[in-house]
């Protein structure tokens, strides 16, 4: 039987280019290395890398449809025209949401929005959706992270008098919708630079030729002018909370966004960050990804993303404190919920994988609550680094959410048990899918032989890549303060992860409240001593052995006023000699 293999592996650089961006940069050879092994090549792109500014942000005219999309908008302004904006219940849809809603109100324009429940109407533009907003009167409907895909819908909503702008970023079919415009990057002749926009990140490019076409009109002589910086903070929001790679635009969008986040002058902002305990606080990525974008997502998961909407649009400090409470209370609800499934799907996993099902997971049970079981899967492939789909069964069919391990295609697999499935999308990495419960052992078989064939075609390997050895004891605080100017991390522009050999372990110790527990060490590298933390690591504890090789992050942590550097936990083994 095929399983897919963990490895570490060193990943591989221009050592030339290196020693360049060292000389010509003043910095030290590991730095440079850093740099080079994320796309940077001379001193020019250093400084946009280093330094983002706005004014590297790319022509907005640039994407496929915005022109038509400004016009379409426009007219409405001038028309005094109703238009409704439909979104997406995550932190990408909500945001996108969002922003549009307070561009388009800020003009002037009469604007509703509709999101529909995850539990009830599930994803994307439906026709009973648009029927709704038909019947409320919407002359112009604008999707945004949906629609690309809804042929049948946006031909609904023509069919009721309205026409459409699609704003979406998801993979384009051989089918487009029947829309006044549409704004995807993905879709064929878009000659926009950056493919990999969040939707929300489309909206803002949007709403900056919306408000360049009315600065050209004279709209804004007697009128206010909108400071477009104002909305990164949202935008940063959407883009780091639906992982897209923090390259290029995504990058600019996102270290400015932070700073925006980080002020909290929007009222919505500043209750969320006081909910979750950044009040005054700087800002980051992990902060919004692991803090504050959980708490809007639970509110879409639990089916009341409406909230998460008000409380970004809201001008009122109390409203929004009062809306910020309500998503901490469905995030700690979302939090039981998951716990809860985690638990018992951890249960079904080591039983599967004591039948020997080691290429893959196929998990299913009426107890388990759709909204939340995307969440599960992701840390039972964080547990076991193999693919696992996650389905909330009901009497007849259920509903899944699947995540893949490095190696493993999962939309190709998903592709391949098609007959066997009611409905199934998504990309190498997140899928959703829908099956009848007559068909779900049929499909758990068809899929791991799926995952096997490609393990085996593959050679499909789990990989940790690793950017340098460095022992922990050469670095110093201002080495470590240094790799803080790499920030904002995120896909396609990881963290760095270092190489330790032979570290000797002076303790070992879980630590925390509730599963899954951190694993907390005590390390000697030479005459130095350091503490290690592994996040939801806890379950590795019986690997340590006492002397380890350790993959980590170097970051500060402060103690009773004291900061010191703590090596953040990636993957640890038992020492021994040989490559990788």
């Amino acid at each position: 039987m095929a399983v897919l293999k963990s490895s570490w592996a060193l990943r591989s650089f221009d050592e030339n280019q290196a020693e360049t961006l060292s000389r010509d940069l003043g910095v030290s050879e590991l730095f440079a290395r850093l740099l080079s092994l994320r796309g940077v090549s001379d001193a020019s792109s250093a400084r946009q890398f280093l330094e983002p500014e706005l004014k590297d942000l790319h022509d907005p005219f640039s994407m496929k449809g915005v022109d038509l999309a400004v016009e379409r908008i426009l007219d409405a302004l001038k028309r005094d025209e109703r238009i409704w904006v439909f979104g997406d219940y995550d932190v990408d849809g909500i945001t996108s949401t969002s922003v549009l809603l307070l561009f388009l109100r800020r003009l002037g324009l009469d604007v509703s929005f509709y999101i529909p429940s995850r539990l009830d109407e599930g994803y994307g533009l439906s026709v009973e959706g648009v029927d709704k907003i038909a019947d409320a009167g919407c002359q112009l409907l604008v999707t945004v992270d949906c629609g690309v895909s809804d042929i049948e819908p946006v031909a609904r909503a023509v069919e009721r008098g309205m026409e459409v702008i699609v704003i979406d970023h998801h993979q384009v079919g051989d089918e487009l919708p029947k829309a006044v415009a549409i704004l995807n990057p993905h879709q064929e002749f878009c000659a926009f630079p950056t493919q990999d926009l969040a939707a929300v990140g489309v909206v803002f490019n949007l709403i900056l030729a919306l408000r360049s076409r009315l600065r050209e009109g004279g709209y804004f002589v007697d009128r206010e002018e909108p400071n477009l910086r104002e909305f990164l903070d949202l935008v940063a929001l959407g883009t780091i909370a639906d992982i897209v790679p923090l390259v290029g635009e995504n990058r600019v969008i996102v270290r400015h966004g932070l700073e925006e986040l980080t002020a909290g002058r929007r009222p919505g902002v500043a209750a969320l960050k006081e909910v979750a305990g950044l009040f005054n606080a700087e800002v980051t990525v992990g902060q919004v990804a692991f803090r504050m974008a959980p708490r809007i997502n639970a509110v879409g998961r639990l089916g009341m993303a409406e909230l998460g909407v008000e409380l970004m649009t809201t001008r009122s400090y109390s409203d929004a404190l009062r809306l910020a409470r309500k998503l901490d209370q469905s995030n700690s609800k979302r939090q039981d919920i998951e716990r809860d499934i985690f638990t018992a799907a951890l249960k079904q996993a080591e039983v599967e994988r004591e039948r020997g099902q080691k290429q893959a997971l196929v998990l299913a049970s009426q107890d388990w609550h759709v909204g939340v079981i995307g969440i599960v899967a992701s840390r039972l492939v964080d547990r076991f680094k193999c693919p696992v789909v996650m389905i909330a069964m009901g009497e007849d069919s259920g509903r899944g959410s699947a995540r893949s391990a490095q190696g493993v295609h999962l939309y190709e697999a998903l592709h391949t048990c098609r007959e066997l499935l009611d409905s199934y999308g998504g990309h190498r990495s997140a899928a959703g899918l829908s099956v009848s419960s007559e068909n779900l052992e049929k499909f758990r078989k068809a899929f791991l032989n799926e995952v096997e064939r490609q393990i085996e075609n593959d050679a499909a390997t789990y990989q940790m890549e690793v950017d340098a050895e460095v022992p922990p004891s050469s670095l110093t605080q201002e080495d470590v303060e240094k790799l803080a100017e790499l920030s904002p991390h995120g896909l396609g522009n990881p963290e760095p992860v270092f190489l330790a050999r032979h570290l000797i372990v002076r303790s070992s110790r879980l630590v925390g409240r509730e599963e899954p527990l951190h694993l907390k060490l005590t390390l000697l590298d030479g005459d130095r001593q350091f503490g290690a933390i592994g996040f939801r690591m806890g379950h590795r504890k019986g690997d340590v052995t006492e002397e380890i090789d350790l993959l980590y992050t170097p970051e500060f942590n402060t103690w009773n006023g004291t900061t010191s550097i703590q090596l953040r936990i990636k993957d640890l083994r038992p020492s021994y000699r040989g490559d990788l």
